[in-house]
C-alpha cells in the first residue's frame, strides 16, 4: 500500500512540475516577433576603465546623469513595448549597448517586465565599449547554444570592433533557427576608406554561414544588424552571393523593396539610409513548413513619436542628442522587424 501511495504521490509531483512548464500548442499558432533596434548609445552613468566611456558620465560634455539615463532606459522601452502591443517576442537584437547592467536595468522597465526574456551578451573589444545583444523569449525558444565570433582585421590589427553574436534555438520539433546580430564597422573617416573592413565582416558572416550547412542542411538562418551599408552595397552582395559549390541555402535581403519605396531607418540631411537590415535564409520564406515568415514582412517601425520634423530635412529619427545637445529622444536609427508565422 505504501509503495502504491508512493508511487502516486511521484506521480502527481513530475505531472505538476510538468505543467509549469508546459507551453500549450496554441501558443505556437500566434505570430511571433523579431525585432532588431540601434538604441544609440545605451550607457549607464558608472565609469568602466576598459572602455572609453567618458563621453556617458557625469561632468562630460554631454552632462550625462542619472535622469538622463533613466530617461534613456524609459524611451527604449517604450519604443519595444510599442512593437510588442498585440504580439510576443520571439528575439530582440540590440546594438549600441554598454554592458550586461543596462540590459537588465532594461528588462526591469515596467513595460518589458511581463516577457520572459534572457539575454545574450558578452563585452567586446570596441574600444568605445558598444556592443551587442540578444533577448530571447524563455517560454518560446529553448536556447541550444549562443557564442561570439571575433573581428580580427589582418590589414589593421589596430582597429578592435564589435564582434557578431549568436544564438542556435529551437522553436519547436525540427530543424534549429539561428540568429546572428551585427553591427559592422562605420563609415568615419569616408565610405571609401571603411569598405574594406565592412567587406571583410561580411565575408566572416558568409563563411559561418556556409559552415552551417555543412552539418544542418536544413537549418534557418536569420541575419540582422547595423550594416553601416545599405542594401544595394557590395558588402550586402557578399552575404547574398550563391557560389556553386556551395551547400548553404541561399540567402535573401528582406529590405531589398524598401530602397525602391525611398524609406529610411536612418537619414543624414536629405540622404535615405536602410543600414538597419534582416537577411535571411530563402527556406524561411518557404510557406509550406510549420513556420516561416512573408516575403513582404520585414517592416521598419516608423511611429510618429519617432520622428522629428527637421525644418531644413524634413522627417528624421529622433535622437537623443542633436548637434551635441540634450533633447531626449529615441535613436537616430529606426528599429526593424518582421513575424514568424506559424501554420
Amino acid at each position: 500500500m505504501k509503495n502504491i501511495l508512493c508511487i502516486l504521490f511521484l506521480s502527481a509531483f513530475f505531472f505538476a512540475n510538468a505543467q509549469k512548464d508546459y507551453k500549450p500548442y496554441e501558443y505556437f499558432l500566434k505570430p511571433q516577433r523579431i525585432i532588431f533596434y540601434n538604441v544609440e548609445n545605451l550607457f549607464d552613468t558608472i565609469d568602466n576603465a576598459e572602455t572609453d566611456d567618458a563621453e556617458y558620465l557625469p561632468g562630460s560634455k554631454s552632462q550625462w546623469s542619472t535622469e538622463k539615463y533613466q530617461t534613456k532606459l524609459k524611451h527604449t522601452s517604450e519604443v519595444l513595448s510599442a512593437l510588442l502591443d498585440t504580439i510576443q517576442p520571439l528575439v530582440i537584437g540590440l546594438s549600441e549597448i554598454e554592458d550586461d547592467k543596462v540590459l537588465e536595468d532594461l528588462l526591469a522597465q515596467p513595460s518589458l517586465k511581463k516577457f520572459n526574456l534572457g539575454i545574450v551578451h558578452r563585452d567586446s573589444p570596441d574600444e568605445r565599449g558598444i556592443d551587442c545583444a540578444i533577448l530571447y523569449n524563455k517560454d518560446a525558444i529553448n536556447e541550444s547554444f549562443s557564442a561570439f565570433i571575433p573581428i580580427n582585421f589582418p590589414f589593421d590589427t589596430a582597429d578592435k570592433t564589435r564582434e557578431i553574436i549568436y544564438l542556435k534555438g529551437y522553436i519547436n520539433e525540427g530543424e534549429p533557427l539561428w540568429f546572428f546580430v551585427n553591427h559592422w564597422p562605420s563609415r568615419n573617416g569616408g565610405k571609401e576608406k571603411s569598405d574594406a573592413k565592412r567587406a571583410y565582416v561580411a565575408q566572416v558572416m558568409k563563411d559561418k554561414i556556409e559552415n552551417i550547412y555543412l552539418g544542418e542542411k536544413f537549418a534557418r538562418v536569420v541575419v540582422m544588424g547595423d550594416f553601416n551599408d545599405n542594401p544595394n552595397d557590395s558588402s550586402l552582395g557578399i552575404l547574398t552571393v550563391v557560389h556553386n559549390n556551395s551547400r548553404a541555402e541561399p540567402m535573401v535581403n528582406m529590405m531589398k523593396p524598401m530602397v525602391q519605396r525611398n524609406e529610411f531607418s536612418l537619414r543624414y540631411h536629405e540622404e535615405n539610409d536602410i543600414f538597419d537590415q534582416f537577411v535571411v535564409s530563402k527556406n524561411l520564406l518557404d510557406k509550406k513548413n510549420p513556420y516561416f515568415m512573408r516575403p513582404d514582412g520585414a517592416h521598419i517601425f516608423n511611429a510618429p513619436f519617432l520622428l522629428f520634423n527637421h525644418p531644413k530635412y524634413g522627417l528624421i529619427p529622433n535622437r537623443t542628442y542633436a548637434n551635441g545637445k540634450w533633447v531626449g529622444g529615441y535613436s537616430d536609427h529606426l528599429p526593424v522587424y518582421f513575424d514568424i508565422v506559424f501554420r
